[in-house]
C-alpha cells in the first residue's frame, strides 16, 4: 500500500509537468504531439509481387502547394540565348530574395525547329533556378513570321505570358540583360502594363516603351484579344516583332518606368553623360545592340569595353558559383 501511494506521489507531479509543457509548446506555436495538425490517412494498395495488400500514405490529403504570387519571366527561343538566361537568373537571385518577394523564375522556351533549345540547355537553365515552360510557336492568321527579322522572329511568343493567370503580376525581362539591384518595386506598379522609355542613337527619351523589361497583369481575356489583334494591320505590320505591336496595342494605356529598370547600352554608345550619371542607380542593364559573348569579351578599344568588362566579371563569378569554372555555359 505504501509503495502504491509513493508511486502516485511520483506520477502526479510528472503528469502536471507534462501538461504544462504541452500548454507552453502550444502557446509558442508548436503543434501538440498528441494532436498533430495533419494525420495521414492510409489507403490499401495491392502489391503485384505477392498476394498481399500494403498500407501506403494517401498524400492526396496533403494541403496543395500554393503558387507564388508573382513571376519573374524571360524567354529563350534559340539555343544561343541560353547562356544569357543563365547569367540573368544568377544576377536576379544575387540581388533579390525570391522567397521574400513571393516570386519564382519562369522561362519560356522553344524546343522544336531550327536552333531550338536543347535538353542540355534546359538542364543548365533549371540548375540556375529557372522553371521551364515549353510552348510551341504562336500562330497568327494572315501573319507571315518569315518577314520578321530573324533575331526577332520568335519574340511574339512572349504573349503566352498573359495566359499565366496563376500569377497576380508578371515581370518580363529580356535574356540579354543583367540585374544589379532590387526589382521589388516592379510588382507594385499601377495599371495593366508598365515599361521604360526606349532609347535611340538620336533620341534619348522615346514616347514609346522598350519591351525588354515590362511588368503587367496576366489576363486570359487579354491574351485572346492580343493574339487576335496581331492579325490586325493597324496593330501589327508584316515585319514587326513584339515591341511595335505592344506599343500599338497598349497605346495611351501603359505606365512609364524610370530608366533604371531598362538601362539600355545605347545610352553608353550615344548618350554617355546620361549613362555615367545614372549608372549607380541602374537596376537592369540591357545589352540591346551589343551582345556580350562569354569567350569574346571586348577589351579596351571597342566602343562598349567598360560594360562588356563588367559583364565578363559577372560571368566569371557565375561560372565559379555553379562550379563550371572555365566551362562555357552554352550547349547545343
Amino acid at each position: 500500500m505504501a509503495a502504491r501511494l509513493q508511486g502516485k506521489r511520483l506520477l502526479l507531479p510528472g503528469l502536471a509537468i507534462f501538461a504544462i509543457s504541452i500548454l507552453v509548446l502550444s502557446l509558442l506555436g508548436y503543434p501538440s504531439p498528441t494532436k498533430p495538425a495533419w494525420q495521414p490517412k492510409y489507403i490499401r494498395e495491392w502489391s503485384p509481387d505477392a498476394n498481399i495488400t500494403l498500407e501506403v500514405d494517401d498524400f492526396s490529403r496533403l494541403p496543395a502547394r500554393r503558387s507564388p504570387r508573382y513571376a519573374i519571366s524571360s524567354s529563350v527561343m534559340t539555343s544561343r540565348f541560353s547562356q544569357y538566361a543563365m547569367m540573368l537568373a544568377y544576377t536576379l537571385q544575387k540581388h533579390n530574395d525570391l522567397a521574400a518577394l513571393d516570386a519564382e523564375l519562369i522561362l519560356l522556351v522553344r524546343t522544336e525547329g531550327k536552333d531550338a533549345v536543347t535538353p542540355q540547355n534546359i538542364t543548365r537553365l533549371e540548375n540556375v533556378g529557372w522553371k521551364i515552360m515549353v510552348e510551341r510557336d504562336l500562330e497568327f492568321e494572315n501573319v507571315d513570321k518569315n518577314q520578321i527579322r530573324p533575331y526577332h522572329r520568335y519574340n511574339l511568343n512572349k504573349l503566352y505570358l498573359w495566359s499565366y493567370t496563376q500569377y497576380e503580376r508578371i515581370v518580363f525581362i529580356d535574356a540579354d540583360t543583367l540585374c544589379k539591384g532590387s526589382i521589388a518595386e516592379l510588382f507594385q506598379q499601377p495599371g495593366e502594363i508598365a515599361g521604360a522609355p526606349d532609347v535611340w542613337w538620336d533620341i534619348l527619351t522615346d514616347t514609346r516603351f522598350n519591351s525588354g523589361v515590362i511588368t503587367f497583369r496576366p489576363s486570359i481575356e487579354e491574351f485572346h484579344t492580343m493574339v487576335k489583334s496581331v492579325s490586325d494591320p493597324r496593330m501589327h505590320k508584316p515585319n514587326d516583332a513584339d515591341q511595335a505591336f505592344l506599343n500599338a496595342y497598349f497605346k495611351f494605356r501603359f505606365h512609364a518606368l524610370p530608366y533604371k529598370y531598362n538601362y539600355n547600352i545605347i545610352m553608353y554608345q550615344h548618350h554617355r553623360n546620361t549613362w555615367d550619371k545614372l549608372w549607380n542607380e541602374a537596376v537592369i542593364v540591357h545589352f540591346t545592340t551589343k551582345k556580350p559573348m562569354p569567350n569574346k569579351f571586348c577589351r579596351k578599344g571597342c566602343n562598349e569595353w567598360e560594360p562588356s568588362e563588367w559583364y565578363s566579371m559577372q560571368c566569371r563569378e557565375m561560372l565559379a558559383f555553379y562550379g563550371y569554372e572555365n566551362e562555357l555555359p552554352l550547349l547545343g
